[in-house]
């Protein structure tokens, strides 16, 4: 029944994509009241546009990129563009390190990317427009400063889901690294809301009308209503200065600091295990912002992410359903794999559904567990090629970040959610340090997952590399079953000497002796490790490159984690 269902919705999708896309016009989100009006029929048509583009287009299109199948057809990924020497994403208008360079402190994190207290809870707000894009109920206001918000709110079977998905999501990846706009967690009373003469908004079958007062208490009616009549509501501080949307492939030409296209930037194809932990499904460019800000007394474009509505349990106005994460709406793959036997199977996460009775135990946290969490197969709702191009490399990257949050940290970003139950704080906190183990489990297995990797002069010629294994420190191993090993070989003008032979060690440090280097040359360290007796020496290796310094004494030059 459920395949069913997904597939007519599929084809329904698929034609009123392709109407939209060839008779309406699709650009970017308002910021003023005057560029509401112009584009608000615009933006509601992103996700229509975003599928047609994703579904469509592009899937189309790469059956001509025939470098492209090759390295599909050939398993064969580039190593990402947008790093440094050392292996790390640095900043840039994509990506601020935050919480994986320096450990943010609670407070930092609960407060997340605000600045002020959210609109002037004293009010008057005026209501300058309904909103039309999506499909949670909310409406833009402008308060008394000056200031402009979006407000979202609850479906009123779901209350506190949605808003409770937006508060946590996007101070996760602020902290993460990436540029989120404010978002307040907000309780008013309606009776300070104010219709401007000229506010409009969409109905249900899409006709433009003037947005009364008799109007916006119909779609008041549509919220569940807090102690005393208070609404409760997820309020985002509208920015300035809009461009459009983000691409997750190709780059922005009229920028001149965007050299890299994007499926190239680890910060881009790493969403992809960013998203998984936090169940963002609604991962796509309808969901990001471009805006020209100053940074350094010098105009700089930033690529935001927005709208985390539809995060953990939450599809915004009613609770994910249990495909979401584990199928593209429209998924080749699955759909090739149904053709031979022209059988539509039942899935392990469908039985558990069916086990469920179809219900949801917990409806302020929607559908959410790790029953069947796998971080390899999950997939967004849209497929991008940038999130197939995600390197083992790219992976471990971003698995340290989400590792690097501890037990307290998530406990205390999810209580600035204020479930009215804390039952639901507790369940959601354990399904997410849960997830998190599960995500830095499987993708450290992928590498070599080495950190901290640092290089002293002990005395003379000797020198040593000390490290820090994160399967080990998390506890996803026994120190006691691992084995290292290294081979070291000096290199000139791209040509490599004789390496020397494998040393075998046990701990997470190991001392050399130093090779005699002369100007231009370099000596390179690759690093393997197995796991208990049933694994074999680990692929790719952990590549460390050392040249003589300044001072005459070697430096650690590069580090590099493998494609």
């Amino acid at each position: 029944m459920i395949e069913h269902q997904k597939r007519s919705l599929i084809l329904n999708s698929m034609i009123i994509a392709i109407v939209v896309f060839l008779g309406m016009p699709v650009s970017g989100n308002a910021v003023t009241v005057e560029d509401m009006d112009r584009n608000v029929s615009e933006r509601d048509t992103s996700f229509y546009r975003d599928f047609f583009d994703s579904v469509i287009y592009d899937s189309t299109a790469g059956l001509f990129r025939f470098d492209e199948l090759w390295n599909r057809i050939s398993f064969r990924k580039k190593q990402a563009l947008d790093i440094n020497v050392y292996d790390e994403v640095p900043d840039s208008g994509f990506f601020v390190n935050r919480h994986g360079k320096r450990q943010m402190s609670i407070s930092d994190l609960k407060r997340g990317p605000e600045t002020g207290a959210g609109p002037d809870p004293n009010g008057p707000w005026r209501v300058i427009k309904g909103k039309v894009e999506g499909v949670s109920a909310g409406f833009f206001i402008e308060d008394s400063r000056g200031d402009q918000y979006l407000l979202k709110f609850d479906p009123k079977s779901n209350p506190e889901m949605a808003t409770s998905a937006e508060t946590i999501s996007h101070k996760f990846f602020y902290a993460f690294g990436y540029h989120i706009p404010e978002y307040y967690l907000i309780r008013f009373d309606p009776s300070i809301l104010s219709v401007d003469p000229k506010a409009t908004y969409y109905d249900e079958d899409g006709f433009k009308k003037p947005l009364t007062q008799e109007a916006l208490w119909e779609l008041i009616e549509r919220i569940p209503k807090m102690k005393g009549g208070l609404l409760r509501a997820s309020a985002s501080k509208l920015i300035r200065d809009h461009k459009g949307y983000m691409d997750f492939d190709g780059r922005r030409r009229q920028d001149p600091k965007d050299l890299i296209s994007h499926e190239d930037r680890r910060s881009i194809r790493a969403l992809r295990v960013f998203g998984s932990w936090l169940n963002h499904y609604d991962l796509r460019k309808g969901n990001t912002l471009d805006a020209i800000e100053s940074e350094n007394g010098e105009a700089a474009l930033k690529h935001y992410l927005i709208d985390f509505g539809s995060t953990l349990g939450s599809a915004a106005d009613h609770p994910k359903v249990p495909v979401a994460g584990y199928e593209h709406i429209v998924d080749w793959f699955e759909i090739g794999e149904a053709i031979p036997t022209l059988k539509v199977v039942e899935k392990s996460w469908e039985k558990k559904w069916d086990k469920l009775n179809r219900t949801i135990l917990y409806p302020s946290l929607g559908y959410f567990d790790n029953y069947h969490f796998d971080p390899a197969q999950w997939k967004t709702q849209l497929q991008y090629g940038a999130f197939n191009e995600l390197t083992a490399g790219d992976a471990f990257w971003a698995a340290k970040i989400i590792t690097g949050f501890t037990d307290e940290e998530i406990r205390e970003v999810v209580s600035t959610a204020e479930f009215s139950d804390p039952k639901n704080a507790e369940i959601l906190s354990e399904i997410l340090i849960a997830r998190r183990d599960i995500i830095g489990k499987y993708w450290f297995s992928k590498t070599v997952p080495l950190d901290d990797i640092r290089l002293f002069h002990s005395d003379g010629n000797t020198y040593e590399i000390t490290f820090r294994d994160l399967s080990v420190e998390h506890g996803y191993v026994r120190p006691d079953e691992t084995i290292y090993r290294y081979r070291m070989s000096v290199s000139n003008s791209g040509k490599t000497g004789t390496a020397d032979r494998t040393h075998e060690f046990t701990t997470s440090s190991f001392a050399f002796e130093a090779p005699v280097l002369h100007s231009g040359e370099r000596a390179a360290f690759q690093i393997q490790l197995k796991r208990g007796k049933g694994e074999g020496w680990r692929k790719p290796p952990l590549k460390l490159t050392v040249a003589l310094g300044e001072r005459g004494l070697l430096e650690l030059v590069e580090i590099d984690h493998g494609k």
